[in-house]
This record gives structure tokens, C-alpha cells and sequence, in this order.
């Protein structure tokens, strides 16, 4: 048996439920488009406004720097190499005690000889 091809516009059911749906979906679709076309501009904009935005900032601190004397276009300082800086390692509570207990010590020793010779 051969299968019957229905054509849904000709159908018996709902020729005009599916001529409003194709309808609604163009609709739909032509939104959507319109929606991003404006996204698009807006984004151009928003970008076109924060170029102008930046300029102004970078010539009111061109203009702030000139009145205190800093020239934007000099060559940056070079900054410290620290790498060949070796530090102690750090010293616990109870070593900074001992070593203070011991220069204690010393002093004490020192005056005591200097007593004894004097």
C-alpha cells in the first residue's frame, strides 16, 4: 500500500491554527533579530562613550601631573633587584629569649671583670 501524504495547510483540522503559528514564529523571529541588532548598537555605543570617557580621564591626568611636576612620558625608575638578597631565617619566641638572656649575660660577665680590675 502506498502511504497518503497530508499536507498539514490542507488538512481537515486546523488550517488556521497552523497559519497562526507560522505567523507568530516570522513574528518571533523578527523580534528576536530586532532585539539583537539593538543589543548591538547599544554595545557600540556603550563602547564608543567609554573611549571618549577614557580620553577625558587621561587628559585631566595629563593635566594634574603637569601641575605637579610629573612627566607621564619619562622613563620609569628601575626598581631594586632582590634577588640575590639572602635574610636570616626568622627566630622563634623562645631563641629571641635565649639570645636576649645571653647578651644579658655578657653584659653582666663584662661588668663584673671590669668590677674585679678596677
Amino acid at each position: 500500500m502506498r502511504k497518503k501524504t497530508v499536507d498539514p495547510k490542507r488538512s481537515n483540522g486546523y488550517p488556521k491554527l497552523i497559519e497562526r503559528l507560522e505567523t507568530d514564529l516570522l513574528m518571533a523571529r523578527s523580534d528576536i533579530q530586532q532585539m539583537k541588532q539593538d543589543k548591538d548598537q547599544t554595545i557600540a555605543e556603550l563602547r564608543s562613550e567609554k573611549a571618549l570617557l577614557n580620553a577625558k580621564v587621561a587628559m585631566y591626568e595629563l593635566a594634574i601631573n603637569r601641575r605637579v611636576g610629573i612627566d607621564p612620558a619619562a622613563k620609569a625608575p628601575q626598581m631594586p633587584n632582590f634577588k640575590d638578597f639572602n635574610s636570616p631565617p626568622p627566630m622563634t619566641r623562645w631563641q629571641q629569649e635565649v639570645r636576649a638572656n645571653d647578651e644579658r649575660n655578657a653584659k653582666e660577665l663584662a661588668e663584673e671583670a671590669n668590677a674585679a680590675k678596677g
